[in-house]
């Protein structure tokens, strides 16, 4: 791993990387050694606050046998220039040649707004929008999101992404189980993606949903209506919905009006899958036309509206249901994340995040789903540049494509040796081929006439036979000389005149769009100036501490997304050729060596693209295990209460049965799973346990120094054990994990290894295993084969798949960029300085504050720690007509009006403030901050009724939440940019205030 990751100077001092587009010198943390801000007189003064002389001892209350005894075997860190040259060089390991593959992964047309965009720091770096007054910028550009979807396809309630095309699928079955009592069946068409159907098949495994397969009729290349009729009836009330596709894997158009009707006539759900981009004007007709009243669900991939292919992610993952006077209730049943117009106290028009309730981090095991963060920077962009194209530019687009697919397919069907595999189907934009030679003998050829002339797809039609089948798809990009090299190069293997005519299956135009989109027309300098004044209204970590606890909300280096920017990665194709992709799949090795030596487990797989997804993919690991060893009793898993509430909600998800399957653990008075209440749930069900689920540092900020003795127990009772590795920031390089009796463990990308959290995603998570689940890993694995090539295997048990491909690979570019700068050294000094700064700021204001939990008084925290009010400063609030139950979440909007985001509030102690700081600020700013929290202190007990109308220099006040929900209200037609609201001070000019003169204000405020 060492040459492949760490070349030495000489070894890469001939690369020229292109230019970074921004000075590195005008971000003070960017040239940081470690992107740590505290300088080495920093760091002395506060050892001595906390009383230790060196880092390593603020380790020292955890065992022994469990840290490691030697410096992880990882490459020395390199230089800034040196990054880049070695990233640079990786890059260029891939082919980019001129290609014509999409299926389902599709490469259009960026604008340049995209860009734009990308680089408004307070819009990519903040946090999901949970604090409503101070995130109006990122409300906005996901409102905008969901409005132009709303347009495209007509359907009321577009959600504000879900991870991709898979898994919006696979919610949109657990909705219509979730909305017809008695039913757990889902006819799924064969003419889906075999990658999407391969994850579904994943996701239901060992759980109650049970998927049918409509088959392919093999005269049409589309679904047999007359067999899926027959199917159904069989079904009964056991069918809840049927999933189908407007264009198929094959590139075919389905008969989308039947398949909606007959959905309807069976009384079950329609979930159309579909492609957003085929729905602009002069393409194909809307979902909510489908039939008589439109499909009942959509779900889709719009990636490709945003961003290139990225090697196949980040995705954006399209999730929508009806909302109308005729269908009112069905949205309750739905996942994800929904921004809602609302007002605030003042009766300012304003946006906030509705539907909460079902979420997990409030509902836990009865959450609709265990999603936590989404593809919400991804939504975003796509929202900007679907406005930036406007009605013409995406009319023009389509228009091109489809263009160029019929008059391509006209002169390749000339040639002796090519026809269309069903000739009475049509098409859209990707053309399906029937060749009288080996397909993958033809794509080789077009690899050495550098083009990727398309996809084998010879294996999805049905029958002992497969015919030899390409499919070729069009988008905006190719120009009239790629088209010409393509028949060229067609015409040099299948040689003839051109000559005669040939006809092509016409559309309907039952399934073409009547009309425009009604998207508006608005200047792309316009947009530009309006997200710059959307990102003014967030705040971000860039600026100041930013103290969400167990969110890890560090700096976020900006040459991260200059590497992962660069070609050879994010215009890359998974489905090209491997000789083609050596660039991608070495990031992809790379991490794998990483994390295993990281963690101290000796497997990884790279494919979860959350925390949420990463604890579902170390459940099913466990499933699999046991089942495999006949071990099929297996059906409780443990869970701490104070658990993040995706712990609960994946556990449900994967299977177990909320009520019988999920045993909570209780905790001692410090906050640690107390011994005694697990020994005693371990002899009540040892023999059914499957796992424990246990965070390490805990929520609390504690280290579980009885991890090891519980991971002991479990696995003599034959369970397994997974650590959930959200606050990894505390320990990553400092804890061997194998040593502490972990099976896996999941690594959230955006938190510990510094991705940005772009207002709620994309997240990506890395899992690694013990030795015992290496061979039951989804995905593939890369490794290197003795000619020195990149390659993917899979093993032989995978319990399959969670992507289509490789997770949020742009994600991995940007930790791997990471880890490189902070080499062996810098892991083990970067959550050493986490801790650090989090055990100074609890020793400045455990003066001030009670902490939690009551019983922890002496015990170390790690990264964050939890914070409360006295009994008389609650009494005094509530003197003030504040209920106690709300004052933690309102003294958060205090931290708004100091410049700060506020900490996680009411979570896991519902009386608590959770604080943490990270490793990337000076002593300076932990001591700005710290003097903050103090005041607030003395505003509660000065002037309690501030509380009552905080925040007050946010651009607006307290949202009116509970009428939002009531009303709710998820989309409207956009004829112009929306109206947003002024910022009273913006946090750079409350950084610029005094905190006594901030103090001073807000007490003028109420005064």
């Amino acid at each position: 791993m060492n040459q492949m990751t760490a070349e030495s100077p000489q070894a890469i001092s001939e690369n020229q990387p292109p230019p970074l587009g921004y000075e590195p010198n005008e971000f003070p943390r960017e040239l940081t050694r470690h992107y740590v801000s505290a300088t080495e007189e920093d760091i002395k003064s506060m050892l001595e606050t906390v009383g230790v002389e060196k880092l390593e001892d603020l380790f020292s209350h955890v065992p022994s046998e469990v840290r490691f005894s030697e410096p992880l075997e990882l490459p020395d860190e390199l230089s800034y220039q040196n990054l880049q040259k070695s990233l640079h060089r990786i890059s260029e390991q891939t082919n980019l040649r001129t290609s014509f593959i999409g299926d389902g992964l599709p490469s259009w047309e960026v604008h340049p707004v995209v860009s734009y965009v990308s680089n408004l720091r307070p819009l990519t770096t903040s946090y999901t929008p949970y604090q409503p007054e101070r995130s109006q910028g990122t409300l906005m550009t996901h409102w905008i999101y969901q409005c132009v979807m709303s347009t495209l396809t007509g359907f009321e309630a577009v959600n504000s992404s879900l991870y991709d095309r898979s898994m919006a699928i696979f919610e949109a079955i657990c909705c219509a189980i979730r909305l017809k009592r008695g039913s757990s069946t889902a006819i799924i068409a064969e003419t889906l993606f075999p990658e999407d159907m391969e994850v579904l098949s994943t996701l239901t495994t060992d759980t109650e949903i049970t998927l049918a397969f409509a088959a392919m009729d093999p005269s049409t290349g589309t679904i047999d209506l007359s067999a899926l009729r027959l199917q159904a009836e069989a079904l009964g009330d056991e069918l809840a919905c049927i999933v189908f596709p407007q264009v198929n894997s094959l590139g075919l158009l389905e008969e989308v009006d039947e398949l909606t009707e007959f959905a309807r006539e069976q009384r079950v759900k329609s979930v159309a899958c579909i492609d957003p981009m085929l729905l602009a004007a002069g393409g194909l007709k809307p979902p909510s036309e489908f039939g008589t009243d439109g499909a009942d669900f959509l779900a889709g991939e719009a990636q490709h509206m945003a961003i290139r292919p990225n090697f196949g992610g980040p995705g954006l993952g399209v999730f929508a249901a009806r909302h109308n006077d005729k269908v009112r209730n069905m949205v309750r049943a739905t996942p994800g994340r929904f921004v809602g117009k609302a007002k605030d106290e003042d009766g300012r028009e304003c946006l906030v995040m509705v539907l909460s309730t079902r979420e997990q981090h409030i509902r836990k095991e009865k959450a609709t789903s265990n999603v936590c963060s989404n593809q919400a920077f991804l939504a975003t962009l796509a929202g900007a540049a679907t406005l930036a194209k406007g009605e013409s530019g995406m009319a023009e687009a389509l228009a091109s494509a489809r263009k160029s697919a019929v008059e391509t397919v006209n002169r390749l069907l000339r040639l002796p040796g090519i026809e269309l595999a069903f000739p009475d189907t049509p098409f859209f934009n990707e053309a399906l081929l029937q060749l009288d030679k080996p397909v993958s003998e033809i794509i080789e050829l077009g690899r050495k006439a550098d083009l990727h002339i398309g996809i084998d797809v010879s294996k999805r039609l049905p029958g002992d036979s497969p015919k030899n089948l390409l499919k070729i798809s069009f988008n905006d990009l190719a120009t009239k000389e790629d088209l010409e090299k393509l028949i060229s190069f067609f015409q040099s293997i299948f040689p003839a005149n051109e000559a005669g005519s040939v006809s092509l299956p016409e559309i309907p135009t039952s399934q073409l769009r009547e009309g425009a989109t009604g998207l508006p027309e608005i200047p792309e300098g316009d947009i530009r100036e309006y997200y710059g004044k959307l990102a003014e209204l967030n705040v971000s970590p860039d600026d100041a501490c930013y103290p969400l606890g167990s969110c890890t909300m560090k700096y976020n280096p900006l040459v991260n997304d200059w590497a992962a920017g660069l070609p050879g990665f994010s215009e890359a194709h998974p489905q090209a050729p491997v000789e083609d992709v050596q660039g991608p799949l070495e990031v992809l090795y790379a991490i794998q060596e990483w994390f295993a030596k990281i963690t101290g487990l000796p497997a990884v797989t790279t494919q979860p693209v959350a925390g949420a997804q990463g604890e579902l993919v170390g459940l099913k690991l466990f499933q699999a295990y046991h089942r495999d060893r006949l071990d099929n009793d297996r059906d409780v898993v443990f869970i701490p209460k104070s658990a993040h509430g995706t712990n609960f909600a994946t556990a449900v998800m994967a299977g177990f049965d909320p009520s019988t399957g999920i045993v909570h653990l209780e905790a001692l008075p410090d906050g640690r799973v107390d011994p005694e209440d697990f020994d005693d749930k371990l002899a009540a069900h040892g023999k059914r346990l499957c796992g424990v689920m246990i965070t390490n540092p805990n929520t609390s900020g504690v280290f579980e120094t009885d991890f090891k003795a519980i991971a002991d127990k479990v696995h003599a009772a034959g369970g397994l054990v997974y650590m959930d590795g959200a606050n990894m920031n505390a320990i990553a390089g400092q804890v061997n994990l194998e040593a502490l009796g972990v099976d896996a463990v999941h690594n959230n990308l955006h938190k510990t290894w510094t991705i940005p959290h772009g207002g709620g995603g994309p997240g990506d998570a890395i899992v690694a295993v013990s030795q015992c689940l290496a061979e039951y890993l989804p995905g593939t694995q890369v490794v290197r084969s003795e000619d020195g090539l990149f390659r993917q295997l899979r093993t032989k048990k995978s319990i399959g798949s969670f992507h289509r491909h490789h997770g949020n690979f742009g994600h991995k570019v940007r930790a791997l960029s990471y880890l490189l700068r902070l080499g062996k050294e810098g892991v083990p000094r970067m959550s050493a300085l986490a801790v650090l700064s989090s055990r100074y700021l609890f020793e400045k204001l455990g003066k001030s504050y009670p902490t939690l939990p009551t019983g922890a008084i002496g015990t170390p925290r790690m990264h964050e720690f939890i914070l409360t009010l006295s009994e008389e400063d609650f009494a005094s609030i509530e003197a003030a007509g504040i209920p106690r139950s709300q004052a933690i979440p309102q003294v958060g909007k205090l931290f708004l009006d100091f410049g700060f985001h506020a900490p996680t509030v009411a979570f896991p102690e519902i009386y608590g403030l959770m604080i943490e700081p990270t490793e990337s600020y000076t002593k300076a700013e932990l001591d700005r901050f710290a003097e903050s929290v103090v005041a607030i202190r003395d505003i509660i007990r000065e002037c309690p009724q501030a509380l009552a109308s905080a925040p007050h220099f946010t651009p607006i006040d307290r949202v009116d939440e509970v009428a939002a929900n009531r009303n709710l209200i998820l989309r409207e037609k956009l004829d112009s940019l929306p109206s947003i609201p002024s910022n009273r001070m913006a946090a750079s000019e409350l950084l610029e205030l005094s905190i006594g003169e901030i103090k001073q204000l807000i007490m003028s405020q109420v005064n």
